[in-house]
Formats: C-alpha cells, structure tokens, sequence
C-alpha cells in the first residue's frame, strides 16, 4: 500500500458502518494501521543515497568498492504483483448488480403491498358487513356450506369421516 493510499482512508466513515458488536476488532485493526503508517513514515521513500568516493578512499581491498557498487545497482527489490485490485473490483461491479437487482425487486414489493393497504383501506369494516358480504371479499375463507355442506370444523379430516359416513354398508375401496 503506498503512503498516499493509506493517508486517505477514512476512518470515521468506516466506522460508522461497523456494527456495535465488531467494535472492538475495529478499533484494533485502527492502530494496528496507524502503527504500520507510523513506521512507514519515520523511513525515507528511497533508499539512502551512498557515498561511494568514501569508501574508494577508506576500503583497501582494490575493486571490492567497484564490485559491491555494481551489485548494489543492479539490486532491485521487487514490489508485490497486485491480483487482488482486478478481483475487488469485478466482485464490487457484481455486488452492484446484486443490489440494484434487490433494490428493484424491494420496490415492487413495496408497490404491491401499498396495494393491497389499498385495498384493505377500502373495505367495509368488519363490524358493518353481513355474512354475504364478508365472502364477497373473502372467498377462499367460505366453506361453501350451500354447494358443499359439511360438519364443523370443515377440515379435510372431517369431510372424509362424513364421506365414509355416508356410503353404504358393504361397499369397499377396493376393486373386485
């Protein structure tokens, strides 16, 4: 991570999406990074620049200086292959998708329930309806008693006792 990068984090924004519970860890990643940016900092960007006529003039050992001069240039330390920059971003164009999708389906929701609030809103009250009225709006809760008549409660466990009531004595499920 370069210097500037680090800088402009913003941490007071970070932090007021962390939920309470996760506090803590927040806070100590926080100084973790704040104590890697203080050691970052308290050393140059460059390597320090050598003073190789010193040393021609002090080291006895002829063209030891030449040769470590030469080594020393030619050292490069190589910097870490970003991978992960390319991944983040695919995975936040993603996520994007992910959320414009939800957030699409959310209003649909959110349109079909005002709706039916609507809907129940323009209803008669209750304690003003008659019987007839009341299956008029609700006919799925009707146990249609005139085309289909049953004993209380009107399960399906019910209906099949009163069934196998009714048939005559003798005759059986089963095929002769």
């Amino acid at each position: 991570m370069s210097r500037s990068a680090i800088k402009a984090i913003n941490w007071a924004a970070i932090a007021e999406r962390v939920p309470e519970e996760q506090k803590q860890l927040f806070f100590a990643f926080k100084a973790k990074s704040d104590q890697y940016l203080r050691r970052m900092l308290a050393n140059p960007e460059s390597s320090p620049k050598l003073n190789w006529d010193y040393y021609k003039k002090n080291v006895t050992t002829p063209g030891l200086v030449e040769k470590f001069r030469k080594e020393y240039e030619a050292l490069t330390v190589p910097y870490p292959a970003d991978k992960y920059t390319s991944l983040i971003d695919s995975e936040e164009k993603q996520m994007l998708v992910e959320v414009e999708e939800y957030r699409r389906r959310s209003e649909k929701q959110i349109e079909d329930i005002n709706a039916s609030i609507s809907s129940i809103r323009a209803i008669m009250p209750y304690a003003e309806m008659t019987m007839e009225e009341f299956v008029e709006y609700h006919p799925e809760s009707h146990c249609g008693v005139v085309n289909n008549p049953s004993i209380w409660p009107h399960t399906p466990e019910m209906k099949e006792g009163e069934e196998a009531a009714l048939k005559p004595p003798g005759e059986d499920d089963h095929d002769h």
